[in-house]
């Protein structure tokens, strides 16, 4: 399946679904939000999304410890996890994702956090859920990655094993209208 679809499809499952998101979003500089900018029924799912590029927007905006970041770095996993649980006292969402990471090099980059790390966090009803990959490309590649797998880890935590809504025909909103 290609970007768009992707994308789409990931807007209309939630939709459906009648689930809210807010992003933090840290490497993919918004990229995430815009993507699903381009696609119709946004407006019913995306709460909004915070673009903490840096340490400082993340402690005032985030409320994300100096401490924490220091001992961590500001691409990491505690951080990460930091930012998805402080989001909601920003945006009121049903789901608050954050995704940091490493799309060039420089920053924190090591032997064990190369080029093209990428750590997901997802809030969804109080249970934090933690995802860590190693994506391959130029920046603009390994950013658009991660808003894909971000997609998918929002689906999968808050779609998957719910139970599917039942879609009603018009013939039995038209008979319970009547009734």
């Amino acid at each position: 399946m290609n970007r768009n679809k992707k994308v789409n499809h990931f807007i209309k499952t939630l939709k459906s679904e009648g689930i809210s998101i807010a992003l933090a979003e840290s490497m993919t500089c918004g990229l995430a939000a815009h993507l699903l900018s381009t696609c119709k029924g946004t407006a019913d799912v995306l709460k909004g999304s915070v673009v903490c590029y840096t340490p400082e927007v993340k402690t005032r905006l985030l409320a994300v410890s100096d401490s924490m970041i220091k001992k961590f770095t500001a691409e990491s996993r505690e951080v990460t996890r930091a930012l998805a649980n402080n989001l909601g006292r920003v945006i009121s969402a049903d789901v608050h994702a954050a995704i940091t990471g490493l799309a060039a090099a420089g920053g924190s980059e090591r032997p064990s956090k190369p080029v093209g790390t990428v750590f997901i966090a997802i809030k969804h009803k109080g249970t934090m859920h933690q995802h860590r990959q190693v994506f391959k490309g130029t920046p603009l590649q390994v950013r658009e990655q991660a808003c894909l797998a971000l997609y998918d880890l929002i689906l999968k935590t808050a779609v998957n094993g719910r139970p599917k809504r039942k879609q009603q025909s018009k013939k039995q909103v038209k008979n319970k209208t009547r009734a």
